[in-house]
């Protein structure tokens, strides 16, 4: 008789009947799911030699059969007594299974299956959903609506200084034939590089636009167009309609006109036009100097 305990020793019906009871725990601890419990336990039964019910429970928490010390008894080989040992231990299993699931121990039905037809099922922990829930991501919030300014009034100090400012970033420079301004547009005339006969004329509102061609006149000559008091002409401007002796609620419209103006026998200088149109269609005009002195003045009719 052997003395000890090896893989290929012999399991007794005692032995079967641990490693079944030890499945039953584990199934009542949430440590294997019923398919893996039916198919261990039907191993466990139809285990020949301890190594074939070792690895049935070497997995399992709490649950570390030590080697079986009890030395094997020798059972009668004859069909009788082995078919009466494995019905024992087939009855206490399933006795000790039912009661655990009777007792209030809550398990998902799962269809009978041989061990044969299905693959071993996953861990009980593979089979659950995830904990964690991921946080919705934020919705992006809607940008705060950009308030455009009006743009100023170019007849105003600020709206003057702007045009001449937009001369300079377009341009490099602020030299010209002529620049004519209205409260909201401006337009300008420069060289042509390219045809000393011809003149650029640049529109501008709110930025200066494509230029059209004109040709050139002899009296166009290039000079400074920003060499004038802008306060001072602004101011002029808002008494004009006053100075020439018209009503407000009689403008039709105001214009500005700066060129340079030759006066024999010098060669002339900057000089500052301003027109008001009165809505009956008369015109009234004020001559400016490069520091908004008055000129001369011809009132409307």
């Amino acid at each position: 008789m052997a003395t000890r305990q090896t893989p290929g020793t012999r399991a007794k019906d005692s032995d079967r009947t641990e490693i079944c009871q030890a499945l039953d725990s584990a199934l009542a601890e949430g440590q294997l799911s019923m398919e893996e419990h039916r198919q261990r336990v039907s191993a466990a039964t139809h285990a020949a030699t301890l190594g074939e019910l070792w690895p049935l429970v070497d997995d399992l928490q709490a649950t570390n059969p030590q080697a079986f010390t009890t030395q094997p008894t020798k059972l009668p080989r004859g069909p009788i007594v082995v078919a009466a040992v494995t019905g024992g231990v087939i009855v206490i299993c399933a006795a000790i299974t039912w009661a655990l699931m009777s007792s209030g121990g809550s398990t998902p039905d799962t269809p009978d299956a041989s061990p044969s037809a299905e693959a071993p099922a996953p861990h009980v922990l593979a089979d659950q959903p995830p904990t964690t829930v991921e946080e919705a991501a934020p919705a992006p919030e809607d940008p705060p609506p950009v308030v455009l300014a009006p743009p100023p009034n170019l007849h105003s100090a600020e709206g003057l200084a702007r045009v001449i400012d937009e001369m300079r970033k377009r341009f490099g420079d602020t030299t010209g034939y002529e620049l004519a301004v209205m409260p909201d547009e401006a337009i300008l005339a420069r060289p042509d590089p390219t045809d000393d006969r011809s003149k650029l004329i640049y529109p501008y509102e709110n930025g200066w636009g494509d230029p059209s061609t004109r040709t050139r006149s002899d009296t166009d000559d290039v000079t400074d167009l920003a060499a004038f008091d802008v306060p001072a002409a602004a101011a002029a401007l808002a008494a004009a309609p006053e100075t020439l002796r018209i009503a407000a609620a009689d403008v039709s419209e105001t214009f500005i006109d700066i060129d340079h103006v030759a006066e024999p026998p010098g060669p002339g200088a900057l000089e500052l036009l301003v027109k008001v149109t009165t809505k009956s269609g008369t015109d009234g005009f004020i001559y400016l100097d490069g520091a908004s002195n008055i000129k001369r003045v011809e009132f409307p009719g």
